[in-house]
């Protein structure tokens, strides 16, 4: 018993130290709320408009890609980004749109 007290102990330790949307998101989630984060981005940080708008279309590309399924939960998680600045469960600001938009960058 105590074993397994243990063994429970050090997996909430475990998973508490990993970021929240690492493994909870798929992938269809994470292209769409980039998607919609590029739009709403570009209205709170102007001077990166021309950049947002590079990586929306790119992402909307990938978007296209996705079977039927994974699109419907892509637009709902681009909906949430783009119209409520929430980003897979965390609030846009400016600091956090350029974050995003220079990962955006890297990975493309």
């Amino acid at each position: 018993m105590k074993r397994l007290s243990l063994l429970a102990a050090a997996s909430i330790a475990l998973f508490s130290a990993l970021p929240a949307h690492a493994k909870i998101f798929s992938d269809a989630a994470k292209l769409g709320a980039n998607a919609g984060a590029m739009q709403y981005c570009k209205k709170i940080d102007s001077a990166n408009e021309g950049k947002y708008n590079l990586l929306g279309i790119r992402t909307l590309k990938e978007y296209e890609r996705l079977d039927t399924g994974d699109r419907a939960k892509a637009l709902i998680y681009r909906n949430k980004a783009e119209q409520k600045g929430i980003y897979l469960s965390d609030p846009l600001n400016k600091e956090r749109c350029r974050k995003i938009r220079r990962t955006l960058h890297l990975t493309s």
